[in-house]
This record gives C-alpha cells, structure tokens and sequence, in this order.
C-alpha cells in the first residue's frame, strides 16, 4: 500500500495476511468495568485478527487516560505512525468506537487523516462500512451516540458531585496533611491523622501568623528535621496555609479544569464544619493578615 492510496473498508476486510496495530483505552473510572478492561479488549482483538488471518504487528495502550486524543500520547505515537512513508499497517483494530475516541471531530479529523494515508479504523464489536451512505450514516450514529453518552456521564457525574460537596463529603484525591479518609457507608470524610502531623500544621499556622513567609518556614522545618525525612518547599506550606479544609470546612469546584486556576468564588462550594478542624478562625486570620501583608510588600 503507498503513501496517499485509497482503499474501500469493503476491501480491507477481504484482505488475507494484513498487518494491523491494534489501539487499546481504558479510563480511570472504567478500570473496575472488566468488559472495558485493557485484557478484554487485547483478547477480544486478537481473537478478531485471529479468525481473519490478521497479523498483529504493534499494539498501543493508554491507560488511565480521557478520551481527548491530546492526552493520550500512545495514540498520537500511532497517528505518527501512520503517517510513515514506510508504514506496515493497512489498519487500526479497535473494540469499540469510543476507544478510538468520543470526540465526534476527533473521529472526522483524524479518520480523514488515515484515509489519505490508506488506513482504515475497524470495530471488533462494530462492523460497519462507512464507503456505503448506509454504513457511514449507521458509523456517525455510533460515534454520536458515544459522544453523547460521555457528556451525559460527565454531567451526572458532576451533578453527583455537587450533591456530595453540598452534604461536606469527601469528592476525590488524597486528604490534606494532618487528616486521613475515613470511609463510613458509601460517603467519605477526613478524620484527624497523627499526632505530630497535627501538631506541625498548628505550628506552620503559627510561624505564619508571627509573620513568617513560606521559604522561611520551609526552611526551619527542613533544618529541624520535621518531620523526619520529609523535605518541605515554599509552595507546599503556602499551599497549607490557603486550605481551608484546616478550619473544618469542605471546598470543591475551586480549581478549573485547565491550568489550575481559581474559579470566581461564587462558583464554590463551601461545607462549614464537615469535620474535625485543626486551627482556629483566630489563628486562621492572623496568618491570612501576614500572607497579605507580604504580598503587597513583594
């Protein structure tokens, strides 16, 4: 096959002793499903390729991964790949549709880019033939549907979320410092972790509220050595002392999504009292009175 030949799925369905690089995806809230898991899908296709005389020649994986093809970099090792001039493949094997992507453009997009190349993407689970209208119309509908369920999984999961946030329950990640998870049921919270985790956040707060800054602070308990062989950083204890999980309250929704930044406040979610504070109010303004004071001073 050379570069910028055409060829009819119809075709390289009939074709005998074809190399193909399969495309496995798994996302971090699909791991526990095992239809989705990433050896169901390697048998699954293998067995396709198997009964049609395929040989498998690559296989990419990306696992724990979104279904945006700029976050998956085994996929765009595969796109590059195919854009080869001494490319071996004729095809990409995927199990579903969605594991080559939920993006309806991405579909369009990156399926127009094979097919210049003499690539096809075939279902193990999905026989279409997108060179006929009605195999094209029936592979949109497919890939509509998928987007459409993500967005939807997306929302209610979101939404689920929200409602835990608003009830002060823990919605993902590793407690702060100084706290453990504490799972009652199906909710999760934060309870007080050890001793001496407690007490070193009680005593940042301090030296902040002294007027310390967060180098400052980082180095004296680097020079201390507390707790035993940890290294602390400016910006972790910054990090400590603008979390307010410290005064018993929940956050949530306060990152965005790209870049890290703060959304406007109002779109927070604030549960006061959710659990067991380790600083007091006091203590809390005092060391939000010296951060701010040393900001204006920088």
């Amino acid at each position: 096959m050379t570069q910028g030949s055409t060829i009819t799925t119809l075709q390289i369905r009939s074709i005998d002793n074809m190399n193909v690089v399969t495309y496995l995806r798994v996302s971090s809230e699909q791991q526990a499903e095992r239809q989705l898991s990433i050896p169901a899908q390697r048998e699954a296709l293998e067995r396709y390729a198997l009964d049609r005389g395929w040989k498998i020649i690559r296989e990419y994986v990306d696992e724990a991964k979104s279904a945006k093809s700029d976050d998956r970099p085994e996929f765009q090792r595969m796109i590059a790949a195919a854009q080869q001039t001494n490319k071996s493949f004729q095809a990409i094997l995927v199990h579903k549709f969605d594991r080559f992507s939920r993006n309806r453009t991405d579909h369009v997009v990156y399926k127009a880019l094979l097919k210049k190349q003499g690539i096809v993407v075939l279902s193990a689970t999905e026989p279409t033939e997108p060179d006929t209208p009605h195999g094209l119309l029936l592979e949109g509908m497919l890939e509509v549907i998928s987007e459409f369920y993500h967005m939807n999984l997306k929302h209610e999961t979101i939404k689920g979320m929200k409602e835990n946030a608003l009830q002060g329950f823990h919605c993902g990640g590793r407690a702060p410092f100084g706290y453990r998870l504490v799972r009652t049921g199906s909710k999760v919270n934060y309870e007080l972790g050890p001793d001496e985790e407690v007490k070193i956040i009680k005593q940042i707060f301090s030296m902040a509220a002294q007027g310390m800054g967060g180098k400052k602070i980082a180095r004296f308990l680097n020079e201390q050595g507390i707790p035993a062989g940890r290294k602390w950083i400016a910006s972790t204890i910054l990090a400590i002392l603008n979390n307010e999980a410290y005064l018993g309250h929940r956050v949530w929704n306060k990152k965005m999504e790209t870049r890290g930044r703060n959304r406007p406040q109002s779109e927070w979610i604030i549960s006061e009292n959710s659990h067991p504070a380790i600083i007091d109010k006091k203590i809390w303004d005092a060391a939000q009175m010296e951060l701010h004071l040393r900001r204006l001073k920088i």
